[in-house]
């Protein structure tokens, strides 16, 4: 077990390591991958390694002292960075990071809505661009290398962007900058002409089942089961095992089923309280969060996070209606209690029009993360999928809803 919390790739961080011993650490690095495919995790492990000051002691699992404080954030030579509202304060810092220590795969409502920002030129919040810079400034004090990691860099909004590029052009001397990002669609071309490019794929189902189940104490079949749901993506395979998942997984699963129904009405209630911030009136919400605020009423953070989350979850559905089509008796169901829908979308719906469905889906999920209106983005949503093409309902005819 390593001695910090910090789960890599291991092939990736093997390529990493090899820059390192070839001296090639001189340019930026741009971590790119899909969502929940460890770049963060394999970010920060490297960032450990570059300033261990033991490494044969570490892989006994008696950490140097370097690593103890990596474990704990404290490092005075490593900064992580990103996003996060305008307004945080090093208290909000510290509790982010404890989160981030006690499950490296969770993600916080903040993640739905916030931005990597410039910062005040004069008093910086300690998450932004100019604070890093300043930090990046100064000449390591502990170890030999002073390291940055950027996380979701696709989210730099302009101005922070336009600020870090001159750091990026010539990055001070012992520094390593890693920037994450899930693609480079909407990042300046002057940042990606600045870095170097590391490719992640998503997570093997049996590796990241394993880690899941070292996080979170779950049994392994669980692990698996949401490894495997998630399609690779760490984070989803988390957040698939959290109460509030199973709730929004059921809310899904009846969605997808209203909508192959024509049940617009249904379809349009939940739009409305996808945006005010409530469960469906047809879905048990969760124990932790019955009795939240009025009627468990959210944040703007937090009802991005669930609507995302969502629309995950309503893809996969999608997503096991195509496997159904083309895979025929192979098919594995994901959602043994839709198992009956599914086939049904399966045998409506050619294959091209599945596709068009989880495109529709992808994009509002993008939508809603760039911040449009909620309600507004999941009504068009189920309208649309409910217009693209035709679907026979099983009685024969549209249901009112």
């Amino acid at each position: 077990m390593p001695p910090v919390p910090f789960i890599a790739r291991p092939e990736v961080l093997a390529k990493l390591l090899r820059l390192r011993d070839r001296g090639r650490l001189a340019q930026p690095l741009l971590l790119v991958g899909p969502e929940g495919s460890g770049k963060e995790g394999t970010a920060l492990e490297f960032a450990r390694r570059l300033n261990c000051l033991g490494p044969e002691a570490c892989r006994e699992g008696a950490p140097c002292e370097s690593c103890t404080k990596v474990a704990s954030f404290q490092h005075p030579d490593i900064r992580w960075l990103g996003p996060a509202p305008a307004t945080f304060n090093e208290t909000d810092v510290r509790a982010l990071l404890e989160q981030k220590l006690a499950n490296p795969f969770a993600r916080g409502a903040e993640s739905a809505t916030a931005q990597v920002n410039i910062g005040d030129p004069e008093n910086p919040g300690p998450l932004t661009v100019r604070a890093l810079i300043r930090f990046l400034r100064v000449r390591a004090f502990q170890g030999p290398w002073k390291v940055a990691v950027v996380s979701d860099a696709h989210r730099l909004n302009t101005a922070a962007a336009n600020a870090f590029l001159k750091t990026l052009e010539e990055p001070p001397a012992e520094t390593v900058i890693m920037l994450t990002s899930t693609g480079t669609e909407g990042m300046l071309p002057t940042i990606l002409s600045r870095c170097q490019k590391v490719r992640f794929e998503p997570w093997a189902e049996a590796d990241l089942s394993a880690h899941l189940a070292a996080v979170s104490g779950e049994p392994a079949e669980r692990t698996l089961w949401a490894a495997r749901l998630a399609q690779g993506n760490a984070r989803l395979a988390n957040d698939l095992l959290q109460p509030e998942s199973q709730a929004l997984a059921a809310w899904a699963g009846l969605l997808f089923g209203w909508i192959a129904d024509g049940r617009r009405g249904q379809a349009a209630i939940a739009a409305d309280e996808l945006h005010r911030g409530v469960y469906s009136h047809a879905v048990e919400a969760p124990p932790t969060r019955r009795g939240a605020g009025a009627a468990g009423e959210q944040g703007a953070g937090e009802r991005r996070a669930r609507a995302i989350r969502l629309c995950e979850l309503l893809n996969l559905h999608y997503s096991d209606a195509l496997v159904c089509r083309e895979a025929g008796d192979l098919w594995q169901p994901r959602f043994p209690e839709a198992v009956a829908v599914v086939k049904r979308v399966a045998a409506q719906r050619p294959t091209e029009m599945l596709l068009g469905d989880m495109a529709r889906i992808g994009a509002a999920g993008g939508d809603i993360d760039r911040n449009l209106n909620i309600g507004l983005v999941m009504a068009v949503l189920f309208e649309g999928l409910q217009a693209h093409g035709r679907y026979e309902p099983a009685n024969g005819s549209h249901a009112a809803g």
